[in-house]
């Protein structure tokens, strides 16, 4: 923490599940960070904490950048806003249905078929029919869909969904039936398929508009309540929030676009390895983003992180632009157990903010994987989080007893380090193996509270040699936030063969006065931001598409296909170029470039003296050293087994392996063996 800060720069705020973490830029680019314990009962007040314990001073602040789990928890704890569905006569079951494919779930004997926020009960049909062309096969009838409405307000719901059948082909009825709503009933929220989702595949559309009319209202309160409590203490500038593509966007429009934001911190997290590895001369790295609740991995050749248009979270599929990462149930809060027939399991369930980890004496009985750091010896038990927290070393220890293990704590917390180290190096082999690329070449980004901690032993579990850990990686994601570009996407269905029309010069018009009708919404100023189109393409006869990106300029089909069977060929290993393609959707991204120029302190090289400890791993103890990392100056090396700590996070050097302080202040771990 620093002291008392005056105005300027940028502040970038990330709630996590254990701690909410901040990054400072002032006007000369120099950072300032805070990190403060998550307050899950007043989850705005951890922002506001945050500040405050800092010593911000708000005023003339130019930007404030925030991401949040609000919308996620919302969602998987079912803690939403009370919902109806406006759908098509005879449609009503489709989000109950869903699809007959299980995905990844064909062999489990519990097989549970997702289910949407939104109870049967609070579905109602409403009289109209559009055709898959956009024509008009049943007019709307207005009354009739409004004495549904009326019983929704009897029951007191917070917001309405509608997703009336083919509404991406022709939005017509929507636009209408939303307007009688906002007209006759101005306090419910209202959230149309064609202003969420204008895409085909009325499962996915639909569910993903239930899901952001469930999640919006309440993200619109919490952003309210930031933003009120930002101006209160002197802030005057636009507050922006991160979304699940790795863009921001204003917070005004962030209520009616809520499904946007169910990655928003692990979205963060990759930007900024990107901009770290870039800054150390790295082009292909893999992200281990490990926090209190989760491990996020992801993957980037040449600096280029994929992002998905799809992401499922709870079974349920979302159609919004995403950042292509892997997510597992492995945190420092995850709870270890021991089942029935006596296996160990981690997570996914976690300890979260409160109670946490046993050690952390806020209450927690039952033991967890940082608990298990802490009897392994590889966290400094009197200088924990800066030297804020004691842990309980002793509470943890019988913790970890009481799981009856043979061996006692200690080989109760070998195990457990040793399954979430595998844990998460299956993970990375489903975002690289398992697309045909080989991990060895890349350079694992490791940030997070425990992602330096466990980074290195699951480098060495897939063969990779290199780790980087950036500055301060448990606030990795904040600083994301920091020097996140402003990012809009939007995607446009129009399901037709490739031919010479898909995208001529008035495809490109037609689409590009789309993109400045984005901007303007967004408050994006002309000739202020870069866009990009995509196509979405498959072969005929594909059940799903290919997304590939170019430059807003018309292109032939004979360059589209080349685009689509490069891009096919790099992710299926094959390409067929007698069969016919089609195109599915058409995406517009615009990108505001932040201009953010900031500069990491660089470690002084003093600090205390090193520490001689012993460290659990691998079913043995075996000596080395702890000290500050602030005491490797650029161009130090330290040869393993070595824990360096630091006030937001612990980085573990094992043996065999070696850290260099490069000229960054950046460490490089290289297996050395």
């Amino acid at each position: 923490m620093s002291g008392h800060i005056s105005a300027g720069g940028r502040v970038g705020v990330e709630i996590g599940g254990t701690f909410t973490d901040m990054v400072w830029a002032d006007t000369d680019g120099q950072l300032h960070t805070g990190k403060t314990p998550s307050t899950p009962q007043a989850i705005h007040q951890a922002v506001l904490n945050v500040v405050a314990e800092a010593g911000v001073d708000l005023a003339g602040v130019e930007q404030v950048t925030h991401g949040s789990t609000i919308a996620t928890n919302a969602l998987i704890m079912r803690k939403g806003s009370a919902t109806g569905l406006l759908t098509t006569a005879g449609f009503r079951d489709v989000v109950i249905l869903g699809r007959a494919d299980r995905n990844h779930d064909i062999y489990s004997m519990r097989y549970v078929h997702p289910q949407p926020p939104i109870r049967r009960g609070m579905i109602r049909e409403v009289d109209e029919r559009i055709g898959a062309d956009g024509a008009v096969i049943r007019p709307l009838d207005l009354e009739q869909a409004w004495r549904e409405v009326e019983q929704f307000l009897e029951q007191g719901v917070d917001g309405i969904a509608i997703s009336l059948l083919h509404a991406y082909a022709n939005p017509q009825h929507e636009q209408a039936l939303a307007r009688l709503i906002r007209e006759r009933a101005p306090h419910v929220a209202v959230f149309a398929s064609h202003e969420v989702s204008p895409e085909f595949r009325e499962y996915e559309r639909s569910v993903t508009t239930v899901v952001n009319a469930f999640v919006g209202p309440i993200v619109k309160s919490y952003i309210d309540r930031v933003d009120a409590g930002l101006r209160e203490r002197g802030y005057d500038g636009v507050l922006r929030i991160m979304q699940s593509n790795g863009g921001v966007m204003p917070a005004h429009v962030a209520g009616d676009n809520a499904v946007r934001m169910l990655l928003s911190g692990p979205a963060a997290g990759v930007r900024a390895a990107i901009w770290f590895a870039a800054r150390n001369g790295l082009e292909d790295i893999i992200t281990l983003d490990m926090g209190g609740t989760s491990t996020d991995v992801a993957i980037a050749p040449g600096l280029v992180v994929s992002t998905a248009t799809e992401l499922k979270i709870d079974g349920l599929p979302i159609r919004t632009a995403v950042v292509d990462m892997g997510t597992i149930g492995a945190g420092g809060g995850s709870i270890a157990a021991v089942d029935r027939g006596g296996f160990l399991s981690v997570g996914p369930e976690s300890a979260g903010a409160l109670p946490g980890p046993v050690c952390y004496g806020r209450g927690g009985v039952r033991p967890t994987v940082t608990d298990a750091q802490v009897v392994a010896g590889m966290l400094r038990p009197d200088n924990f989080f800066g030297g804020r927290m004691t842990l309980a070393v002793d509470a943890a220890r019988d913790a970890l007893a009481g799981l009856g293990m043979a061996g006692g704590p200690e080989a109760a917390a070998d195990s457990i380090l040793r399954i979430v180290n595998s844990n998460m190096a299956s993970a990375v082999r489903l975002i690289s193996t398992s697309r045909g690329i080989d991990p060895r070449d890349f350079t694992i980004v490791a940030f997070g509270g425990g992602g330096p901690l466990h980074a290195a032993m699951v480098a060495r579990e897939l063969g990779i040699r290199r780790v980087l850990i950036p500055w301060s990686p448990g606030i990795a994601s904040a600083f994301g936030l920091l020097i996140a570009d402003t990012m809009i996407d939007a995607a446009i269905s129009d399901l037709h063969p490739l031919d010479a029309r898909s995208l001529d010069a008035g495809r490109v018009e037609t689409l590009g006065r789309r993109a400045a009708a984005l901007a303007q919404e967004n408050g994006l100023q002309d000739g202020g931001y870069d866009l990009s189109i995509g196509v979405d393409m498959r072969y005929a006869g594909q059940a799903f598409e290919l997304t590939v990106w170019t430059d807003a300029a018309p292109h032939d089909p004979d360059g589209l296909r080349a685009l689509f069977e490069a891009e096919h060929r790099s992710r299926y290993g094959y390409a067929r170029s007698t069969l016919q393609i089609e195109v599915v959707s058409y995406r517009i991204r615009l990108v505001a470039r932040s201009g953010a120029s900031v500069e990491t302190p660089l470690p002084a090289g003093q600090g205390d003296s090193p520490r001689p400890i012993e460290i659990a791993i691998d079913g043995k103890r075996v000596s080395g050293i702890t000290l500050a990392r602030d005491a490797l100056a650029p161009g130090a090396r330290l040869a393993g087994p070595a824990i360096l700590g630091e006030p937001t996070s612990t980085t573990f050097v094992p043996p065999g392996w070696e850290v260099e302080c490069l000229p960054s202040g950046d460490l490089l771990m290289t297996d050395v063996r």
